[in-house]
């Protein structure tokens, strides 16, 4: 039964750490998937961390919710801060796996179906846009092909390990 709750509360981390890619990155609040993350999962972050803007609030109440959910599962086998940096780094890489997938999925999206009005595809590019824009800045277009997914992802992947170590280190 204890294992059913920890599994729980790792999904709802998931969806808080969602919930902060779509503030962090603005993501159009009229989209009905945003709208539904923002009005169900907003609320309760905001009333536990009320002192908190709604980004970090979202933020530290996936951390929380990890952090609950691997006490759950392992506070027999480790102490409680090695849980708490572990919490940490699950929550920075789910972040960082959403938007890497993101990326990788406005790839495909723009060779199958460009300019599809779904909501969830809409998101996609949204998200990608906005790790990709400060790339497309720098890199110019070069005749046709755009290479600019490939350095975004390499820059998220060593940001991701570059923070990852630096709190591993903590440990």
């Amino acid at each position: 039964m204890i294992s059913v709750i920890a599994i729980i509360l790792g999904f709802a981390s998931y969806a808080f750490v969602i919930l902060s890619v779509f503030r962090l990155l603005r993501v159009n609040y009229f989209n009905p998937i945003v709208k539904i993350f923002a009005t169900y999962l907003e609320p309760v972050s905001k009333s536990i961390f009320f002192f908190l803007p709604p980004l970090i609030a979202a933020i530290a109440f996936a951390l929380v919710l990890k952090f609950s959910s691997f006490y759950l599962a392992y506070s027999s086998g480790y102490e409680t801060l090695t849980l708490f940096y572990v919490s940490v780094i699950d929550v920075l890489n789910s972040g960082f796996r959403i938007l890497f997938y993101c990326v990788i999925g406005s790839v495909v999206l723009s060779w199958v179906a460009p300019g599809n009005n779904h909501p969830l595809l809409q998101i996609i590019e949204e998200i990608s846009a906005g790790i990709l824009s400060p790339v497309r800045k720098f890199l110019p277009p070069m005749g046709g092909l755009d290479f600019t997914p490939i350095i975004g992802l390499l820059v998220l992947n060593l940001i991701n390990s570059s923070l990852v170590q630096i709190i591993s280190s903590l440990v």
